[in-house]
């Protein structure tokens, strides 16, 4: 039996390895099949592997362990930050929402601290909000151009660090009266 197992897989594969062929119908159509139809199939020849997708890597942060664990160990709260900016929105990027939300995405290295926060400051006017996540979710933004930045705060307030701050738009669709019969 496990000698005739071999040999059944192979015999089943077999049709697996058949010629694919293409054709075109008087209606101008493309068809491709195992079996030629009519004169004017043609067949394909080794076919091209299939076409895959690898998502870009994102950047890894370096240090943030070992630098977590250096200020555990001198007994220093604030070993400072040294990366602080914004992911999403990008730079210039359009973000499209009909209610006006946006979703803010930061880079922190190290990881907040405990009793830090952070304070999303948008158009130059810090908004209200300790947030300790680095995803951050602003609601009601108005429609067109926006600056973004971020900053890092102590418990007390004093800010840490800021991030640079970049432009991004806000399309909110809009709803068209509808015209009235005169």
């Amino acid at each position: 039996m496990h000698k005739l197992l071999p040999l059944l897989c192979l015999l089943f594969s077999l049709p697996l390895s058949a010629e694919i062929y293409k054709w075109v119908d008087e209606q101008g159509n493309v068809h491709y099949g195992d079996n030629p139809a009519g004169a004017g199939a043609k067949p394909m020849g080794k076919l091209p592997g299939l076409s895959t997708y690898a998502p870009p890597r994102l950047p890894e942060l370096d240090g943030t362990k070992d630098d977590a664990n250096a200020a555990q160990s001198t007994g220093d709260a604030h070993p400072g930050y040294k990366v602080l900016k914004i992911v999403s929105p990008e730079p210039e990027a359009t973000v499209r929402s009909a209610p006006g939300e946006v979703s803010v995405f930061v880079a922190l290295d190290p990881l907040l601290q405990e009793g830090d926060y952070l304070q999303v400051i948008l158009d130059g006017k810090p908004l209200p909000g300790k947030h300790t996540s680095t995803v951050i979710q602003l609601s009601n933004v108005d429609r067109g151009e926006h600056r973004i930045a971020v900053a890092v705060h102590d418990a007390g307030g004093k800010r840490l660090k800021q991030s640079e701050s970049h432009v991004f738009y806000l399309h909110r669709p809009i709803a068209k009266p509808k015209k009235t019969p005169k």
